[in-house]
């Protein structure tokens, strides 16, 4: 585990990559605003890019076995071990639901935008591999994990552009229940399993550590309360904002709470 001052973050490879691939995805998501008009082609969009990840995420094994790289296989290609692992499965599942009205999809999908966003930002940013490898192009899973971040966003940041979803206060229950799921209920299943199987820790979720060495205080329960938090403030200025007062989030819980 590094702390914070040895990690190589922002070096030319880097800055390189984030610049390009950032423009290269907000250039995309203009064009299917502009030109993805009906359902079917939004939701064939979305397909692609869910899908497209996982095949991405996946070729690491093979190239591992291939070039005889690496005989062992990854604990994050058999388990959703870290956050951006479960938004890429959540968001591969959002695709496949054909009733994108449903309210299942509706939670899925709200969480998997503001969850999936965030972690795949965070994991271009700060990417583990990254960090503690020679350089961007001389090691193919160090690539493969920035680009599969990238192409996770453009499928997490699609259920906005494309309309799936809408910014509104109440993503705040569908993202407070998946990280009690996704994130808090399936790490520490994937940490029993390990312990329970093979007789070893595993920091599934970073349940059992921080990602970074000397911040004690950046644990888990502290990463949820923050994006929760930080959600809230988000949707209810937006609301403020764009919505007219009887349609925000304050008036909706008073409509309800006096028919009640």
């Amino acid at each position: 585990m590094l702390s914070l001052a040895e990690a190589k973050l922002f070096d030319f490879g880097h800055i390189s990559y984030m610049a390009v691939s950032f423009a290269i995805m907000i250039g995309l998501l203009v064009l299917a605003a502009i030109y993805l008009k009906a359902p079917r082609q939004k939701d064939n969009f979305l397909k692609f890019w869910a899908i497209f990840t996982v095949i991405l995420h996946y070729t690491v094994v093979y190239t591992n076995f291939l070039f005889e790289i690496d005989s062992d296989i990854g604990g994050n290609m058999l388990f959703p071990i870290y956050p951006c692992n479960v938004c890429m499965w959540t968001l591969f599942a959002v695709s496949l639901i054909k009733d994108k009205k449903s309210i299942a999809f509706q939670i899925l999908a709200e969480f998997t935008f503001w969850a999936g966003t965030i972690c795949g930002i965070v994991g271009i940013v700060l990417n583990d591999n990254y960090i503690g490898s020679e350089g961007l192009f001389r090691d193919y899973e160090v690539f493969k994990g920035l680009v599969s971040h990238s192409t996770m966003i453009m499928g997490t940041v699609y259920l906005l552009v494309g309309k799936f979803i809408k910014i509104r206060v109440f993503n705040v229950l569908s993202v407070a229940s998946g990280l009690l799921v996704f994130f808090l209920l399936n790490g520490s299943i994937i940490n029993w399993l390990y312990l329970r199987f093979r007789g070893e820790e595993r920091n599934s979720m970073y349940l059992q550590e921080p990602p970074f060495e000397g911040m004690d205080w950046f644990n888990t329960a502290f990463i949820g309360l923050i994006a929760v938090c930080v959600c809230f403030v988000i949707t209810a200025i937006y609301e403020q904002i764009a919505l007219k007062k009887e349609d925000r989030w304050y008036s909706k819980l008073k409509q309800l709470f006096a028919h009640k």
